[in-house]
C-alpha cells in the first residue's frame, strides 16, 4: 500500500510540474486580452491554438507523461504485482487531484482559461496513463 501512495504522489507532482512548464511555454507570448477576445469576439479557436502552440505543447506533455508512465509500470507495477484496482487509482487519482489544484491556482485570474487548463491536464494525464497500460499489456502477452 505504501508503494502505491508514493507512486501516486510522484505521478501527481511530476505531472503538475511538466504541465505547468508546458503551459507556461505555450503562453509565453500570449496577451491575455487576446485570449479574452476568444470569448467576446468571433475568433476561431484553431487560430488561437496555432498562435500559442498549444497543440504542440500538449503533445509534448503527453509524450513526457507516457514515457514516465512506462517507466513506472516497468519499475513499480509489474515487480510489485499491483492489480486493476491500483491501476485505476494510478489513472484517476493524480488526474483528479491535479485538476483540482489547477482550478485553485489563480482561480480569480482568468477562470475560464483555468477550467480549460484543468480539463487539458486531466485528459492528457488519463490518456497517457491508459496508453501506457495498454502498451504494457499488449507487449507482455
Amino acid at each position: 500500500m505504501g508503494i502505491l501512495l508514493i507512486t501516486l504522489a510522484s505521478a501527481l507532482v511530476f505531472g503538475l510540474v511538466v504541465f505547468f512548464i508546458c503551459e507556461e511555454k505555450s503562453l509565453v507570448n500570449a496577451n491575455f486580452s487576446d485570449m479574452k477576445g476568444l470569448f467576446t469576439e468571433e475568433l476561431k479557436l484553431s487560430e488561437c491554438m496555432g498562435e500559442f502552440n498549444t497543440f504542440r505543447y500538449m503533445v509534448l506533455y503527453i509524450a513526457i507523461l507516457l514515457s514516465f508512465d512506462l517507466i513506472v509500470l516497468q519499475l513499480v507495477f509489474i515487480p510489485n504485482g499491483l492489480g486493476a484496482a491500483e491501476m485505476m487509482a494510478y489513472i484517476f487519482m493524480p488526474s483528479l487531484v491535479g485538476s483540482w489544484i489547477i482550478l485553485l491556482v489563480k482561480w480569480s485570474y482568468q477562470p475560464v482559461i483555468k477550467v480549460i487548463s484543468s480539463f487539458m491536464y486531466g485528459a492528457g494525464y488519463m490518456g497517457a496513463a491508459v496508453i501506457a497500460f495498454g502498451i504494457t499489456y499488449l507487449t507482455s502477452m
